[in-house]
């Protein structure tokens, strides 16, 4: 179950104080962070933006991030390496983005269960265990209240309809699309559109919102349900320097992660109900259902071929995460 807002800050704030009273004042500390996305309007830009702004306002006299820079200063596949070896101290990007540290991280973007409950049924200290030998911490996750769907330029009315589809692919779905029997493409997310409008490709996965914020809404036609995964955005932090804080300071950090993961993230979950509104009432977009069965079976599929994959690549992680993540033992 969700936690209200209300519940959040009062988490956040009693973290705060609890921390106020137990350590001395410390000297503010500055910070300097990354974002795997060089689009300042992106949701996962301005949701960050959010974690920045609350734990700066947070921790006035304590902390201040004084800086966040995208993959025109880092690149998107050096952003890790830069956090561990301590050149930024915060990285917000894709679990899977970190997979060459940490092999099966990426399967925190395939659980079913809630960001919440990862934090209560142990996920996130698992994950922790598996952060630490690479110098790194996870301190929040957001985006957990949105799912992707596969969008495609054909109608996919029945499992069998993705047989022989040509769908633009990446690390997060590949294993699901060659279960569907469905034909991967490896295609730079800027050549998607080119793709599509030319036929090469007949669709990808992804969020509702990417329709307008890419122009997709231009060359696709149909999203194939049900949802699946979910577009989770991990903020990492230098081990070291997590450690070398106050607790007070930690204590910002810790609850500018709460923060973001309640009221920034539903407003994610929100805007993306209405892009998808949008493009039903405005742009004739079709929505598919595929039927019960098929959909029961599309997310059996789904998440049996992510991990399965997992287990192959990193079956510690796998045995540890899997129960966690899919809720089950």
């Amino acid at each position: 179950m969700k936690l209200g807002s209300a519940t959040r800050f009062a988490f956040a704030a009693a973290a705060l104080c609890m921390a106020g009273f137990t350590s001395a004042q410390a000297e503010p500390v500055e910070m300097k962070a990354a974002i795997y996305t060089g689009t300042p309007t992106s949701p996962f830009r301005t949701t960050f933006d959010a974690f920045v702004e609350f734990a700066n306002e947070q921790g006035t006299d304590e902390l201040n991030i004084a800086s966040v820079v995208g993959p025109e200063a880092i690149p998107t596949n050096q952003q890790a390496r830069a956090l561990a070896d301590g050149l930024v101290d915060i990285v917000a990007a894709p679990p899977s983005y970190f997979e060459n540290l940490v092999p099966g991280l990426g399967g925190i973007s395939a659980p079913r269960v809630t960001t919440q409950e990862m934090r209560t049924n142990g996920a996130f200290d698992a994950i922790n265990e598996f952060l630490e030998p690479a110098g790194i911490r996870m301190v929040g996750l957001y985006a957990g209240d949105v799912s992707f769907h596969i969008f495609t330029n054909e109608p996919v009315r029945s499992l069998d309809d993705f047989k022989g589809l040509r769908l633009r692919t990446t690390n997060t779905v590949k294993a699901l699309f060659n279960a569907l029997e469905a034909e991967p493409l490896q295609i730079s997310r800027g050549e998607i559109y080119t793709a599509l409008e030319r036929g090469v490709a007949n669709g990808y996965s992804n969020i509702n919102s990417e329709l307008y914020g890419s122009s997709w809404i231009e060359v696709a036609k149909y999203r194939v349900g049900p949802g699946f995964y979910t577009p989770n955005i991990a903020i990492f932090m230098n081990l070291e320097r997590y450690n070398g804080l106050s607790e007070k300071q930690r204590a910002v950090i810790e609850a500018a992660g709460l923060y973001v993961e309640g009221g920034p993230s539903w407003a994610m979950q929100a805007a993306e109900e209405a892009a998808i509104e949008r493009a039903v009432t405005e742009d004739g977009f079709e929505v598919i259902d595929l039927p019960e069965e098929d959909s029961a079976k599309f997310l059996d599929i789904a998440y049996e071929s992510t991990w399965e994959q997992i287990t192959e690549r990193a079956p510690e992680f796998s045995a540890k995460l899997k129960p966690l993540l899919l809720g089950h033992e």
